[in-house]
């Protein structure tokens, strides 16, 4: 008998699915192959509003609730390594890669004063930059630093040139000696994968100006923008000068609903944003009446041009702006306009390792590459393994509402799987005995008059 639930994934959504289950009882062990939980979320998951209007009114989970919670346990930097067992009796082993940085670390920054290496923030979209030694963000969950051994000029442990972050540590939290890898194994009673999607290679979208020009960025580098906390404070700015813009096109090749949902949450922050002109092109032709209704709601809700065109060509001009030419396929006519900023829309795609993943789980793949749900139409949390259960973009791109939506269900079918007298509710006994028994309210005279009864008959017994 186990009282616990295994969540493959530190996503929004795997995260969300935690919190269901901890405050259901169950314990909850998270397993996240990065440094930190929050996934592409995580710099806004320290505050409640920090997500801005893309969840929907949704509760989004935040840090201080998963660090409070006794009944979740987070092992970062792992991956899950074997499965065996069945629904309600799993056994599970998960290998956890050596941090490093233990947590004796306060965060005091030495050793990134030091530190040689000088690398792309992934967790910035590659805005900002980190050393082999870092915390990807200001505030993350777990809150101690960590190297990027593959990065790092040490190859431990028999390979230490460099030991700059070792000398300045005034904590002695930095250790090479540690063990490379630890193996963890647990007993669970159900599991829960939720790894998250990718973004497409950005190589691919150099025809179009992208890596040539400081200001043609991809659309998860707009997003990391108008977040707040973010490297700009929240607000849209051109990266070769930091100014505002006055006119940005966002432009995307593949008019999936994932794709203009993006796109969608996007130009309504640029225009809450006072961007003067906000438009956006579709390099392709719309051929679905879900495509069509969709980009008609997008640009009657936000007042702004979008077409449809062909030929995309992105040139820097003398005053800092960006030329941009197409051909405009509803006009049949060339057209040649300038922005500040060009917003490129990458589609997503299955996250690597999935594979490897569903091949460790004993799970199907569907023919997208993403993991294969059992409900109709492809529809709903249920995999081709009893007891093991997907949540969120796994199964395919969605939105960060639908994500949560699947992570309570998802939550919902594995604590079924769990034998209620495992669970260590927060309902006290005499408060489980009222759901069963109603008590009656009796006046004070009524209750003088049943026990005078009561002790009449216990004397004439």
């Amino acid at each position: 008998m186990t009282d616990s639930i295994l969540i493959v994934g530190g996503g929004v959504t795997g995260l969300h699915a935690a919190l269901e289950c901890a405050n259901a009882g169950a314990r909850a062990i998270v397993v996240e192959q990065g440094p930190v939980v929050g996934g592409k979320l995580a710099a806004t998951m320290t505050q409640a509003d920090a997500i801005g209007d893309r969840a929907e009114g949704v509760a989004t989970p935040l840090f201080e609730a998963l660090a409070e919670n006794e009944n979740v346990e987070i092992i970062t930097l792992a991956n899950l390594e074997k499965l065996e067992g069945r629904s309600g009796n799993f056994t599970v082993s998960i290998r956890e890669r050596a941090r490093f940085v233990t947590d004796a670390c306060t965060c005091c920054k030495l050793c990134r004063a030091v530190c040689p290496v000088v690398l792309a923030n992934e967790f910035d979209a590659g805005l900002t930059y980190r050393k082999a030694i870092y915390a990807p963000l200001a505030e993350t969950l777990p809150a101690e630093w960590v190297i990027d051994i593959e990065n790092c000029l040490n190859t431990p442990p028999n390979y230490l040139p460099c030991q700059r972050c070792v000398e300045v540590c005034d904590d002695d939290a930095i250790f090479f000696n540690l063990p490379l890898d630890t193996v963890h194994e647990r007993h669970v009673a159900a599991v829960i994968l939720a790894p998250g999607f990718q973004a497409q290679d950005n190589a691919s979208f150099a025809e179009f100006g992208y890596g040539a020009h400081p200001d043609v960025v991809m659309s998860a580098e707009l997003q990391r923008l108008l977040e707040s906390p973010g490297p700009t404070g929240g607000y849209a700015s051109k990266p070769s000068n930091e100014d505002y813009p006055d006119s940005v096109l966002l432009v995307l090749d593949d008019p999936s609903h994932f794709a203009l949902y993006i796109v969608a949450s996007q130009v309504h922050q640029l225009l809450e944003q006072d961007v003067e002109t906000v438009a956006v092109l579709i390099l392709s032709q719309l051929t679905q009446q879900s495509e069509q209704t969709e980009v008609q709601e997008l640009a009657d809700k936000s007042g702004i041009k979008v077409r449809c065109g062909a030929t995309l060509k992105v040139e820097p001009t003398e005053d800092d702006t960006l030329s941009v030419s197409y051909e405009d396929l509803s006009a049949s006519q060339f057209v040649q306009e300038t922005y500040d900023m060009v917003v490129l829309c990458s589609d997503v795609e299955a996250p690597d390792g999935l594979e490897e993943l569903a091949e460790t789980a004993g799970v199907a793949l569907a023919d997208s590459g993403y993991l294969a749900v059992e409900g109709a139409n492809g529809v709903g949390v249920s995999t081709s393994q009893p007891g093991i259960f997907v949540a969120g973009c796994a199964s395919g791109a969605k939105n960060i509402k639908d994500s949560i939506a699947e992570a309570q269900a998802a939550a919902s079918c594995a604590l079924a799987a769990l034998d209620p007298r495992s669970l260590e509710s927060d309902i006290t006994t005499g408060q489980q005995a009222q759901e069963f028994v109603t008590v009656p309210k009796l006046s004070p005279d009524d209750m003088r008059s049943q026990i005078e009864q009561l002790l009449h008959a216990l004397i004439n017994r």
